[in-house]
């Protein structure tokens, strides 16, 4: 299961870009990596668009009235789904809250940056990077969303944090058995089924104390606006259950601590094997850390080169979709109703879509070599469906490569190990070096 990406990239070898499959639980899956098919797919006009739900997850909430009113705006379909996204998302997608939490965030990313050199050994060698990443992405997520400093890139990480990492990961893996895997789970419960429960109570229960921590923080406490706006909307909605509320607090910082971590790896790993980039984003850089919103724009060699990593190797390399009308893919009439991925990751390795397109070329988002199809980079997903956090996770990766490529250059022995836990991660441990100019 930890390989099905190359799994896929071998289907696609041997039968094209679209093709059909039966899994073990009796449903027909489409895959397409064509171009003209993946635009209309990702492009479906619906309102309301219908993602397949994660059922695992959509079972064990259901179980538990008493804890969830909905099963989450990831699962949710039709006017639930919409009306948890009108009432969650709007603050955490809009630029001016992005803008307001950059300062946090500097703060933030400094503290992770004195974390990274305090874990250097004498030749810069940083041992358990993406474990490191994994605090920075708990930190921030929760910074955003609780409005509240919690700690988690102190020199020695809590048994909580430890604890709810890897509850995390547990979490994601079991989703990704029980999405992709024979449903056994269904009729009984299974080792897989409880180790998913047991992954959704840990998170649960941290989370939690978390925002009880964060309440107790804010009530009597002049902080900053900004960094309380999310999590104080969120609680004072009163269109929203408190089950709602709390739901979605616990989804928002799940999906953004592994979106974060395993997107800083991929990207530090692909940038390692260009050091000619990374000298270009150095110079770039004005020399003091407290970087705005015009520091970062005044480095479009920044961007480039996350561009690039998201077209190479996004966390999420394939969009699940059904079809809301007929649709004809590579010449085969599909029904309403058809489970489909999109594998918008394959597709952006196909050189009919991209020049060299198997190499790590951030310049080919400065001087556009065609082919460009960049519309196939979806590393959020596309539509209505998007994921919020978007805007978060973008800003987060501009500031910290940016910190990072001021201090040190990044270098790495071999290849990167990368296994599929419902979404790309990098396999533990992970060893770099950050060398100093």
């Amino acid at each position: 299961m930890n390989k099905l990406h190359e799994a896929y990239a071998d289907m696609f070898k041997r039968y094209g870009p679209v093709f059909m499959e039966t899994t073990p639980g009796g449903v027909a899956v489409v895959s397409i990596a064509e171009r003209t098919a993946l635009e209309a797919v990702l492009r479906s006009p619906a309102k309301k668009p219908y993602r397949p739900p994660t059922e695992i997850v959509q079972m064990y909430r259901r179980s538990r009235p008493d804890r969830y009113a909905s099963t989450g705006l990831v699962n949710e379909q039709g006017e639930k789904w919409y009306h948890l996204r009108r009432n969650l998302t709007t603050d955490l997608t809009s630029p001016h809250t992005m803008q307001n939490f950059l300062p946090q965030l500097n703060t933030i990313s400094d503290d992770f940056l004195e974390l990274l050199n305090t874990s250097r050994q004498s030749d810069g060698t940083v041992y358990a990077f993406e474990q490191l990443t994994n605090r920075m992405g708990l930190e921030s997520v929760c910074g955003l969303m609780l409005g509240s400093r919690l700690g988690f890139l102190e020199r020695w990480m809590s048994g909580r944090a430890m604890a709810l990492a890897a509850a995390v990961k547990n979490h994601f893996r079991a989703q990704r058995d029980s999405y992709y895997g024979a449903p056994l789970w269904k009729f009984a419960p299974t080792a897989l089924y409880k180790t998913f429960v047991k992954s959704e109570e840990t998170i649960h229960a941290i989370v939690s104390e978390l925002m009880e921590e964060a309440k107790s923080k804010t009530t009597g406490m002049a902080q900053d606006e900004a960094i309380q706006e999310i999590f104080l909307k969120i609680l004072e909605n009163p269109a929203l259950d408190m089950r709602d509320k709390k739901a979605a607090i616990i989804d928002f910082i799940t999906a953004g601590i592994e979106t974060l971590a395993n997107s800083l790896v991929f990207l530090l790993y692909l940038l390692s094997g260009r050091p000619d980039w990374q000298r270009q984003i150095n110079s770039e850089l004005p020399p003091y850390t407290m970087l705005c919103s015009e520091d970062l724009a005044g480095a479009p060699s920044v961007r480039a080169a996350i561009n690039e990593a998201f077209r190479l190797l996004p966390t999420a390399p394939f969009l699940a979709r059904l079809l809301d009308s007929p649709m004809t893919i590579g010449g085969h009439k599909i029904p309403p109703g058809t489970f489909v991925l999109a594998h918008t990751a394959a597709a952006c390795r196909r050189e009919e879509n991209f020049w060299r397109a198997e190499e790590y070329l951030p310049e080919r988002w400065i001087k556009v070599q065609e082919p460009h199809a960049y519309s196939l980079v979806a590393p959020f997903g596309r539509g209505r469906r998007m994921c919020p956090g978007k805007r978060f996770v973008e800003l987060e990766l501009h500031l910290l490569l940016a910190k990072i490529m001021q201090k040190w250059r990044v270098e790495f022995d071999g290849e990167l190990d990368i296994q599929f836990d419902f979404l790309l991660s990098a396999k533990s441990p992970v060893t770099l070096r950050l060398v100093e100019w």
